[in-house]
């Protein structure tokens, strides 16, 4: 049989091969998000201890309406992204004001909640400038059965999938949602993916209902894993964390 002098040209050396190959099976490691759902004293000897890792630091209800700045400022001061978990949900104006206020803070994340509506969702992206806006769907703790008790009559995937679209609609870029669920809107969506209710192996679920192991999250497309109880709660948790960062 005969080949042509271009056919034979077309054909890839072994090198170019194995490049090809590697793209298609390389991605890009997420990031580590160590929620601080502690005391003071606990996050700031974990803040100081993790210098120079490379891990975001998120700050919830807790730490933030105790100790706002102090705490804030302290994940700015040692060279960390911090991640503001407010989850706001108000009207437009208030929830504009909120993301004025935290990016007077230097947050670098920002969460809200995408049944606030698409007015609110819009007046959020117009002022956040540099702050990643993280749009938040349903709840981990939340199942199907809850939706119902809210009277949403839809399946907690169509209900995650219609929010998602609104909420990228809008101009948010990213979302915060179950590993359950991030499958099915990577094949929709392109986002940002931040992926709370991970556990490490032997962990209990406790209140969070949808939950998938830190390797499901990693190999299904999270851009962030955040990891809060898993680590706090263990024995040594700077150890633990060190741990776990091995394996990014």
């Amino acid at each position: 049989m005969a080949f042509s002098e271009e056919a034979i040209t077309d054909v890839p050396t072994f090198s170019e091969f194995l490049i090809r190959r590697l793209e298609n099976i390389i991605y890009t490691m997420p990031k580590l998000c160590i929620a601080l759902d502690t005391d003071y004293h606990t996050a700031s000897e974990l803040i100081k201890a993790l210098k120079n890792k490379q891990v975001v630091f998120k700050v919830g209800y807790k730490l933030f309406i105790s100790y706002h700045r102090r705490i804030t400022d302290l994940i700015k001061e040692e060279g960390f992204e911090l991640f503001l978990d407010l989850k706001l949900h108000d009207i437009p104006n208030t929830v504009k004001n909120g993301v004025i206020s935290a990016r007077e803070l230097g947050a670098d994340y920002l969460t809200i909640h995408v049944s606030s509506g698409p007015e609110a969702l819009k007046q959020a992206v117009e002022v956040a400038e540099n702050i990643k806006l993280l749009g938040v769907t349903l709840l981990t703790s939340l199942e199907e059965e809850q939706l119902k008790g809210l009277g949403i009559c839809l399946s907690k995937e169509d209900y995650v999938v219609k929010l998602s679209s609104l909420a990228l609609d809008c101009g948010i870029k990213g979302l915060v949602c179950s590993g359950k669920e991030l499958p099915l809107l990577k094949s929709k969506f392109d986002f940002f993916a931040v992926v709370p209710g991970v556990r490490l192996e032997g962990d209990p679920a406790e209140d969070q209902r949808r939950v998938v192991s830190l390797q499901e999250a990693i190999k299904h497309g999270a851009d962030i894993i955040v990891l809060g109880r898993s680590v706090l709660k263990a024995e040594d948790p700077l150890k633990k964390i060190e741990d776990v960062l091995r394996l990014f």
